[in-house]
């Protein structure tokens, strides 16, 4: 793919709406935008539709983001969408954002937002653009007739294919129990990025958030852009915030397939790698880098039960150690953290109270078992996206599962799939035409979040949804 002009952001409202579609796929964020790219590129003649309740391309809750300091996690140079051109993105950047933009640098989430929008764009071009639909809308069921699905929209629309695929991304977390809350609590928001969650916050305020992961890094970083003042309190059950990102080096890889099958045994391995790393003066993110690439594999590897073990004992400390934070979040962080703007504290809401001018909340400390009481004017729920299908208030998802086109994974992480991502039905059947794509596959690969994991996740899927469908002369060579 060559560079053309900045994003356009072709959007269209379907012109074939008197004839199936070869691929709808709900959802536009990072997921769905990649993939529509990727078939586009593979198959110009593929008629393509994409419902997104957005506007605008690859944005997605992740790539949203508007405050200053919501940062990539990851540098520039790392954050290619083609596997095969690691420095795609920051030749993209150099030419249409920043000329002095560096591999390290770390830049704001709109700007990879509008490098998808950009490749999928560029794709459309490439083709025929009247083939392509960008569907503003929200898919609400799915049902089979005439040997096409369709899928249908809360405007009514329905929209035939021959396949479809899930790229819904990640949902609202599940509020968490607690005890004395109801439907009628003003001052509890259960999503992090519901509109009006921080409107109305006196700067000299309190806030509690649920949760110490990326998301409660988030929202503390969007109260530091609003100027806020006041206390920001962060009780989760390890009290772990995500680690720094520090520059790493190459590390042999120490996993293979007669490795520990056991989550303690893999903690141990690693304990040895890192101890072994840091003697020669190496950190120990070098090492868990070093798993990146066959993480899938060892995930797979485990038994269930040692998968379930992880889940219990190992996750949190997991997830602070894989997905680290900015330098400069991280420095700011640490700031709001020695001036005692910000107070990191491990236990377990325990109940939850709503004065006239204060929410009263409960917590017993994870080491000592003291209960303490705060009192705040606002409480955000960050415990992070809800994984288990059953649980979440998805119309789409919930029509998958009611009427037996997908099931739920034995972990209940997400829906039940194939190495190829093909949807398993309630019977055990496996889809040939019904997908899934990104967070929707953790359970049978736990990391499929992130970029480098879902880039490769959308070509393999475009490749294989296009020989499907694709005369075989018909396909692009890329």
């Amino acid at each position: 793919m060559v560079f053309g002009p900045a994003p356009l952001f072709i959007v269209s409202e379907p012109q074939l709406s008197a004839n199936s579609f070869h691929v709808v796929i709900v959802g536009g964020g990072f997921s769905g935008g990649s993939l529509a790219a990727h078939l586009l590129r593979l198959w110009p003649a593929l008629r393509v539709a994409v419902v997104e309740k957005a506007f605008a391309p690859g944005r997605g809750v992740a790539y949203s983001a508007q405050a200053r300091f919501h940062l990539l996690n990851v540098p520039a140079g790392n954050m290619s969408l083609l596997a095969e051109v690691p420095d795609h993105f920051l030749k993209w950047t150099r030419k249409y954002y920043d000329a002095s933009v560096q591999p390290r640098s770390f830049l704001a989430r709109t700007v990879f937002g509008d490098y998808v929008g950009w490749f999928l764009d560029a794709a459309i071009a490439e083709g025929d653009p009247e083939r392509f639909s960008w569907i503003k809308d929200a898919a609400c069921g799915l049902a089979r007739e005439d040997d096409h699905w369709h899928v249908h929209c809360a405007s009514g629309r329905v929209l035939p294919a021959n396949a479809v695929v899930a790229a819904t991304g990640n949902f609202p977390p599940a509020s968490p129990r607690l005890p004395g809350l109801n439907v009628s609590s003003r001052r509890y928001f259960p999503f992090a990025w519901s509109r009006g969650t921080l409107e109305d916050l006196s700067q000299t305020g309190s806030v509690l958030l649920i949760g110490s992961g990326l998301t409660s890094v988030d929202l503390t970083m969007a109260l530091k852009s609003r100027h806020f003042r006041g206390h920001i309190y962060i009780v989760s059950r390890h009290g772990l915030l995500p680690q720094r990102f520090q520059p790493t080096k190459s590390w042999p890889q120490f996993w293979n397939r007669r490795a520990p099958r056991t989550t303690r045994g893999l903690m141990r391995v690693i304990r040895a790698e890192v101890k072994q790393a840091r003697e020669a003066g190496i950190n120990w993110r070098t090492v868990i880098d070093a798993l990146r690439p066959v993480t899938q594999d060892i995930w797979q590897s485990l038994p269930i039960e040692e998968q379930r073990r992880f889940l219990r004992h190992a996750r949190a400390y997991w997830e602070v150690h894989r997905h680290r934070i900015a330098p400069e979040i991280a420095d700011v962080l640490a700031d709001l953290v020695r001036d005692h703007q910000v107070r990191i504290c491990a236990g377990r809401v325990t109940g939850y109270a709503e004065k006239k001018a204060f929410a009263e909340v409960t917590f017993r400390e994870r080491h000592t078992g003291r209960q303490h009481l705060l009192r705040v004017d606002r409480v955000i729920n960050c415990t992070g996206s809800e994984n288990d299908c059953r649980r979440i208030d998805d119309p789409f998802i919930r029509s998958l599962l009611s009427q037996g086109y997908a099931r739920p994974d034995p972990l209940f992480l997400g829906l039940d799939v194939n190495d190829d991502g093909a949807l398993i039905s309630a019977d055990g059947k496996i889809s040939e035409s019904l997908f899934a794509l990104g967070p929707a596959r953790r359970g049978h690969l736990w990391e499929t979040t992130a970029v480098p994991e879902i880039r490769v996740q959308a070509l393999n899927l475009a490749e294989s949804l296009a020989s499907r469908l694709a005369p075989e002369d018909a396909l692009v060579p890329h």
